[in-house]
């Protein structure tokens, strides 16, 4: 199998009723980068976006009538819980789990605006 160097074998693909605001909020809570953002037409502002946090890709996809929203729980390995957690509830977020010690780890839980779970941990 011959994997492009920007990706890897399995991404999550958000298709978002807002996803220019989606960008910003992941660049404001995780530090994301753009890795390619292709414009639509109309009402479908974003056709197809890339985001990088760390090695990570999340792509995504500003909804439209022939493709509805399809949110996603996500589980990522963050710097800081306490920081991202914050951040995402600063954005907008709703909290799921407030940042606490588990048997697996520190680790916290949020939905943002757009209806993606966000399971944030912080390796010991």
């Amino acid at each position: 199998m011959n994997i492009p160097a920007n990706y890897l074998p399995v991404m999550p693909y958000l298709v978002l009723d807002n996803a220019p605001e989606f960008l910003t909020y992941a660049k404001k809570v995780f530090g994301a980068v753009e890795q390619l953002i292709l414009p639509g037409e109309k009402e479908r502002i974003i056709m197809h976006g890339e985001l990088k946090i760390g090695d990570a890709v999340i792509m995504f996809a500003q909804s439209n009538d022939n493709w509805k929203q399809k949110p996603a729980g996500m589980f990522i390995y963050v710097e800081s819980v306490d920081r991202v957690y914050n951040a995402g509830i600063e954005q907008g977020g709703t909290s799921l789990q407030p940042p606490a010690k588990q048997e697996y780890g520190y680790a916290a839980g949020f939905e943002d605006p757009f209806g993606n779970q966000w399971w944030v941990n912080q390796p010991e």
